[in-house]
């Protein structure tokens, strides 16, 4: 194994360990999407429209709609028309926004916690590498948009 792709296997090793982290200790219940959606509108001040938040959470517009719609009916966000065509505007709920809040300070604690052995030299470096990485990637064409898998598939591309 060369040394690129033992480096590769084991940044993909820690970053399944530390999803599970995550989701073993962090905020519980959130569907597929909503924890994100709410976490980026906090972020923003309670509301963007579809076209950044498909851009800032690499949804595509099906996708990003039916998350919306779901948190909807959770009462976590409102949808309103813009004058753009094709374009909504996402606002938080007072409910949204509470949630979201216990996500963030959720989130916070399990980094904490998981970075804790770190210095700030060695998380400054780790932010660097992982960046420099990320920009390697997209120039190799990863755009980090889902793609849909067909029911049933069990060719390696869809794993």
């Amino acid at each position: 194994m060369s040394k690129q792709t033992k480096a590769l296997a084991q940044l993909k090793k820690s970053s399944k360990l530390v999803n599970r982290a995550f989701h073993k200790n962090g905020p519980k219940s959130y569907k597929r999407g909503q924890g994100a959606l709410l976490k980026v509108l906090h972020k923003h001040e309670g509301a963007m429209t579809s076209r950044e938040l498909v851009d800032v959470l690499s949804f595509d517009r099906a996708e990003l709609k039916a998350v919306v719609k779901k948190a909807v009916r959770n009462g976590y966000v409102e949808m309103s028309d813009v004058e753009q065509p094709r374009t909504y505007k996402v606002t938080l709920t007072q409910l949204g926004e509470e949630i979201a809040e216990k996500r963030c300070a959720k989130h916070a604690e399990v980094a904490g916690n998981l970075l804790a052995d770190f210095s700030d030299e060695e998380i400054e470096q780790l932010n660097a590498l992982t960046e420099k990485l990320i920009l390697a990637a997209k120039a190799q064409g990863a755009h980090g948009k889902r793609r849909s898998v067909k029911a049933g598939c069990k060719c390696k591309c869809c794993d």
